[in-house]
């Protein structure tokens, strides 16, 4: 897929899947949605949710490693902070040209690879992540559009 075609489906991903209402109870549920579709998937990948900056749900699947926790933190980071995915968020930023250390970012807390997802309010505020590290960026963001998808009742494009 080009580049064009895929930021065109990121955009609407985040212009959609925004909550009018969240619970940690909700939160909850969909990390737990998260880990049974990788399973089905036959994944092993860690699974983090933050909210305020606090981690509210964060689960490991046996074969996933430390380094996935590590990944997670740093595609939470750069979610958070952009406001819109961390695939994304790298996409603009590689077709710009620019680096991450040239925005002032340290590599060690943040990266341009897709896994990340805002949590985003209707008005577009963005008050945490949705987070999962284990298989290709692609799939691992794929897997989050996919299930806030079912649990916001909206229909959006696949980047797969």
């Amino acid at each position: 897929m080009d580049d064009t075609k895929l930021l065109s489906i990121l955009e609407k991903q985040e212009e959609e899947l925004r909550f009018a209402t969240l619970s940690y109870s909700l939160l909850h549920d969909i990390g737990e949605r998260l880990i049974a579709k990788a399973r089905e998937k036959g994944a092993a990948v860690y699974v983090q949710i933050r909210l305020s900056g606090s981690i509210v749900y964060a689960s490991a699947m046996d074969g996933a490693s430390a380094n996935n926790i590590r990944w997670a933190y740093r595609k939470a980071n750069t979610a958070e902070l952009a406001g819109r995915s961390s695939m994304h968020d790298g996409l603009v930023n590689r077709a710009k040209g620019r680096k991450l250390s040239e925005r002032g970012l340290n590599e060690e807390e943040y990266t341009e690879e897709g896994g990340s997802f805002p949590i985003m309010l209707l008005s577009g505020v963005t008050v945490g992540s949705i987070t999962v590290s284990g298989m290709a960026s692609e799939e691992d963001h794929q897997l989050i559009a996919d299930v806030l998808s079912e649990f916001l009742e909206k229909k959006v494009d696949s980047i797969i």
